[in-house]
This record gives structure tokens, sequence and C-alpha cells, in this order.
């Protein structure tokens, strides 16, 4: 009973929080970012496409020939990747640069992964260099036909 006449006088209350919005200036425009602040602005006249024939360049801050600190040459190979949903797993292709200038890749690949019931994977190659492989039980990829079809191989 004193317990019930307690809480008929002190009731509990959590403290206020209090929430600002640091930037309250800044607006988001489509297709355009502005800033309203007189010493910084950000202006995108369109967006950026990239077109298959484009060649990727990936520039970094090792070059060719870079050594390290105690002398042995840092050689850089680039792979990159492109993935396509297939069925319930991705269908990944690389494309493999001799180093960083982009240009024609030197060779490319193309599997099939997908989670196992236990949260693994397993990648399965399926092709390399425009060769599908035969080397692998073909009932682990759904639709081999259509994931072949999804490898992106260099045009060319």
């Amino acid at each position: 009973m004193a317990s019930w006449g307690v809480s008929l006088l002190w009731r509990y209350t959590p403290p206020e929080i209090a929430v600002r919005i640091a930037n309250p200036e800044l607006s988001i425009k489509n297709p355009e970012l502005s800033i309203k602040n007189p010493e910084l602005s950000i202006k995108q006249e369109a967006p950026i496409k990239k077109e298959p024939s484009q060649q990727p360049s990936i520039t970094g801050a090792l070059d060719a020939g870079s050594q390290t600190g105690t002398g042995d040459v840092i050689k850089r190979e680039v792979t990159v990747f492109s993935f396509m949903r297939h069925g319930p797993g991705t269908v990944a292709t690389g494309w493999n640069y001799k180093d960083g200038s982009g240009g024609v890749p030197v060779s490319q690949f193309c599997y099939y992964t997908a989670i196992d019931l236990d949260h693994s994977s397993k990648k399965i190659d399926i092709a390399a260099n425009r060769i599908p492989r035969s080397d692998f039980n073909p009932d682990l990829v759904p639709d081999l036909e259509g994931a072949l079809a999804k490898c992106q191989w260099w045009p060319g």
C-alpha cells in the first residue's frame, strides 16, 4: 500500500533529449547539390555515366617501379570485378590488368557463387578468357547457359 501511495506522489519522468540539426541550411536537390554557405559551393552539372567502351583507369599512390623502404620493388596488379545476380547466387567476372594503367586486360575469368545453408559459399569457376570450363559438376550452377551469358567479357 505504501508503494502505491508513493507512486501517486512521485512519478519517474525521463530526462528531455534535445535533438539539434548540425547544418540546418544544407539542402539537396536533384541533380544539383547546393550548400547555403558563402564559403563553400558545390554544383554537379550532369551525372557521370560510364560507357561500356571506356577503359577503366586505376590510379593510386604506387607507380610502376615504386620501392619499399628496404629497396624491394613493389609490383601492382589490378583486377576489376563485375557482378550480376543469377538465381540464388552471383556471377562474377574479373578482368586482370598487369598494372593500374588500364588498357586491355591480360586475362579474364568468370565464376558463380551462392551462399550455402551453413552461410558459407563456394566459388565455381565457369569460364576463363571467354572459354567455358568443363572440369566441374554443371549441376552446381543453376541454368549454366544463362550464367555463362552473364559473364562480362572485354569487348573486342
